[in-house]
């Protein structure tokens, strides 16, 4: 069974929580249905909301195209439909389509890092991924450090909101209609 989204304007919401919700809502615009959820625990609301410095970090430096080309990689091994579906989307705000596009070299690297990150846990017996080298030398040891660290922080997100039944998020079915997925969407 789904956990709903936590009634942040309830009597039974902290300051805290209310907090919380009201900076997301400025922030983002609106407070999507896993935030709604993260609502539940302000701690676990924190922890997904701090990798964002990180993921803006890396389209500064890699692009926002790369950091959405890569997040897609990780959803869709992670099988995350809402996130899948929200990066699709993503990637047709940058103009790319998900289903056929010519990766940058950075790209390509960051899709077969994101294969790795999110495979299972037996293939990681395997030789690191090629991609780690070739980002290491375009761009040092740190990016590589927060791009493992970014998608291993997505592969969470994914993993949250596929164990907690989070509901997909109106906005994204007509993504998931585009996709061919509505089906599959609404029975989310």
């Amino acid at each position: 069974m789904p956990i709903s989204s936590f009634d942040w304007n309830s009597s039974a919401a902290s300051p805290e929580i209310v907090e919380l919700a009201k900076a997301e809502q400025e922030r983002a615009g609106r407070i999507t249905n896993m935030k709604g959820v993260l609502l539940h625990s302000a701690p676990a609301f924190h922890l997904f909301g701090a990798v964002l410095p990180l993921k803006q970090s890396l389209q500064k430096r890699l692009g926002a195209r790369a950091v959405d080309i890569f997040s897609l990689a990780i959803s869709e091994d992670a099988q995350c439909l809402l996130c899948s579906l929200y990066f699709r989307r993503a990637l047709k705000a940058h103009g790319v389509d998900p289903d056929s596009y010519e990766p940058t070299e950075d790209e390509a690297a960051l899709i077969e890092i994101g294969h790795r990150i999110a495979a299972e846990p037996t293939s990681h017996h395997a030789a690191p991924p090629e991609g780690l080298k070739g980002l290491e030398a375009r761009h040092g040891a740190e990016i590589v450090v927060a791009v493992v660290a970014y998608g291993s922080a997505m592969l969470a997100t994914n993993r949250l909101n596929t164990t907690l039944g989070i509901p997909i998020d109106e906005d994204l079915l007509t993504a998931a209609d585009v996709a061919g997925l509505a089906s599959k969407a609404s029975a989310a």
